[in-house]
């Protein structure tokens, strides 16, 4: 429970900078979000905006495609058996799908594998190995996995099998044996563009199969494709990326890809206009839920189908599947919330259990590393095997990391950011010990990431719908391409409502005589700790929502913090809070004396809190106006009162030092609340 703990870097522009691009016909807005980004000139400003093909590179220059190609060539000559072995996520499944129908219409018989993530967990195994060669394969091509797949691959040479490994994840400085081993992070390679995902990977073997002369043919093909894994791997939207991106959401928007227009519909959104940022909130966690479930092949199978019944049926298989994977991911958020034992979190968080299930761990890691600012590692037990997926957070390496604590893991694979390892039960204790020294000793990573603000709007009547969709010209946006944020200082909160069962804020605010309407995702009252009357800085990139054929203007807000005003305005309510149990005077008690409708709602208010979390804590200021904004008609002093009266009678226990507080809730017992001594003193 906290209000904004992070810094706002405002990058901030030249006012001649953007002057010069207004002359030139850009939007004021457009103008300084491109000032700031460092297209400061018109020369700078049309090559960033107008990326093309001048964007994508040579895939000879990817070591070992030239005997990629020869070897594929060769299969196609001979009608060989061929294979192709996935991942379970969207990006393995997109690749495994790209490769097997271009294999397909080069007329191949073709196997696919996609691994069961409950089953055989991530990556390549030794069992699927086997039967791929028992049905005949000769050649395995491996998709966004295979780079530390020694031991399985070296099983595939004795069977008699070659195989082309294509990856994007970290390299060892040993390759396993394979036919050829494409990766853009080879430490041995010089490939400029290190991000690509599993699946553009596979596409650049595309590339150099068919020459470039066919890259635009196989962009029409496979572009949708390339899109959805990359945005849904999170691959940095910069450089050939962000072309391949671009180009491959015009065609998803086509709807010439039948399952994916299936499943776009089913999940609400309008097609034509569905934003690449849409793909990560909408279709990829309905895609990945096959995965997480243990159905991964049901993804592959929406995306290769091409009857419309078939993918609408298929499709609303996923939206159950992905409602499904939602419930258990929030009972195991709950559960891994009340095992945490220290409040601020300091340290990673490092959980493991018997009941939790596999395919959810990595998005409980996410929200547990969002929520309490700290890298996390959730570990599903069977038996004596652990299979754990991580989150990062902020500037902390997380491949390093494991690598520093490899000795007590059976395995492990990734991104500085995610990844997955296998640890036996007995080693658990000692990898948790030895993987929290390395952050305790790596502190310049443990800093929370300061929010990169564009720049400060200081008149709000620069929202108008054309300067908002001239922004969109930025697009695709992603990962290092983000939506453009802006702030605007001491706007007035006229009201705050909480929408979408409470997992949501509706905020309307004014500035400059200007309304504004505000959306606040996962975010609670208690979380930004306003109530109407105050003034907040709003940190937000704009929106524009479409209802009925009307459009209006929304700040999709990225973070909230008291104004200087409401600020000088709390440190009073604070200095009387700070004296009480001193000399009060008359007014002084007060306004600390709490009515009995105050102790009804500040009561009701740390009940619903503790459904949440058992005990919770922060700084004290936090907390006072978190449970605040939950009951908007105490005023913060007055919470104090209660807090320390109900503690007094057992109700709760509270523990403060140092500007903290802890609170544990015990009984909702009846009270004779008249025995307080402090209630009694406060009424003399």
């Amino acid at each position: 429970m906290s209000m904004s703990v992070r810094n706002w870097n405002v990058l901030g522009c030249r006012k001649e900078d953007v002057e010069n691009l207004i002359r030139e016909g850009y939007s004021p807005l457009l103008a300084g979000v491109l000032c700031s980004k460092g297209f400061t000139t018109p020369e700078l400003a049309r090559e960033f905006l107008n990326c093309g093909y001048d964007s994508f590179l040579d895939p000879f220059l990817l070591k070992d495609m030239e005997k990629a190609v020869s070897r594929i060539n060769a299969a196609i000559e001979k009608r060989e058996q061929v294979a192709v072995y996935g991942d379970y996520d969207v990006d393995g499944v997109t690749a495994t799908c790209l490769i097997y129908e271009y294999l397909t219409e080069k007329g191949l018989s073709c196997l696919i594998h996609i691994p069961d993530r409950i089953d055989e967990g991530y990556g390549i195994n030794e069992n699927a190995i086997r039967e791929l060669a028992s049905k005949g394969a000769t050649l395995i091509i491996t998709v966004d996995c295979g780079i530390t797949a020694f031991k399985e691959l070296d099983i595939a040479v004795e069977l008699g099998v070659d195989v082309i490994v294509t990856d994007h994840h970290e390299c060892m400085d040993e390759l396993p044996k394979a036919v050829a081993v494409i990766d853009p992070k080879r430490k041995d390679g010089e490939y400029p563009f290190p991000f690509l995902a599993g699946v553009g990977v596979a596409f650049k073997l595309l590339c150099a199969m068919q020459g470039k002369e066919k890259y635009k043919e196989l962009l029409d093909a496979y572009g949708d494709l390339v899109a959805l894994g990359t945005l849904a791997d999170v691959m940095p939207v910069l450089g050939e990326n962000r072309f391949l991106i671009r180009r491959g959401m015009e065609i998803v928007r086509s709807g010439r890809r039948q399952g994916l227009a299936s499943l776009i519909e089913a999940a609400g959104e309008n097609i034509n206009k569905i934003a690449a940022d849409k793909i990560g909130y909408t279709i990829s966690p309905r895609l990945n839920a096959a995965g997480r479930m243990g159905q991964a092949r049901t993804a592959f199978s929406l995306l290769s189908s091409k009857g419309r019944v078939d993918s609408n049926e298929i499709a609303q298989v996923l939206c159950d599947l992905n409602r499904e994977r939602q419930s258990i991911e929030a009972a195991i958020l709950a559960e891994a919330i009340s095992m945490l034992t220290e409040f601020p979190v300091k340290k990673p968080i490092v959980l493991g259990s018997d009941s939790w299930h596999q395919g959810v761990a990595g998005i409980v890691a996410s929200r547990m590393s969002e929520r309490y600012y700290v890298p996390t590692i959730i570990v599903c037990f069977d038996g004596e095997d652990g299979h754990g997926s991580c989150r990062s957070f902020g500037n902390f390496n997380l491949y390093s990391a494991l690598e520093a604590s490899k000795e007590h893991l059976e395995c492990f694979g990734g991104h500085t950011l995610a990844a997955g390892l296998t640890v036996k039960r007995d080693k658990f204790d000692d990898f948790r010990r030895s993987f929290c020294e390395y952050y305790s000793m790596n502190a310049d990573c443990k800093a929370v990431p300061p929010l990169d603000i564009n720049f400060v709007i200081e008149d709000a009547k620069l929202f108008t719908l054309k300067n908002i969709e001239d922004l969109l010209e930025l697009e695709p946006w992603g990962n290092c391409n983000p939506h453009p944020v802006f702030c605007i200082y001491g706007a007035a909160i006229d009201q705050i409502t909480p929408i979408g069962d409470e997992r949501h804020l509706k905020l309307r605010v004014s500035k400059d005589g200007v309304q504004l309407d505000c959306i606040f995702f996962a975010k609670k009252l208690y979380d930004i700790g306003l109530r109407p009357g105050d003034r907040a800085d709003l940190a937000f990139y704009p929106h524009i929502n479409e209802f009925r054929g009307d459009k209006y203007i929304q700040l999709i807000l990225r973070d909230v913090r008291p104004s200087a005003e409401t600020a000088e305005r709390r440190s009073g309510e604070l200095a009387l809070i700070g004296r009480f149990g001193d000399y009060l005077s008359r007014e002084e008690k007060r306004l600390l004396l709490p009515d009995r409708r105050n102790f009804v709602d500040v009561w009701h208010t740390i009940e619903r809190l503790a459904e949440i979390l058992p005990h919770f804590s922060g700084e004290l200021p936090e907390v006072l106006y978190g449970i605040g904004a939950m009951t908007p008609s105490t005023p913060p002093a007055k919470i104090y009162s209660c807090l320390r009266i109900f503690s007094e009678l057992g109700l709760i226990s509270i523990s403060e030092s140092d500007n903290n507080i802890e609170i544990t809730v015990h009984s909702n017992r009846r009270t004779d609340l008249n025995s307080s001594r402090i209630l009694k003193k406060l009424r003399s």
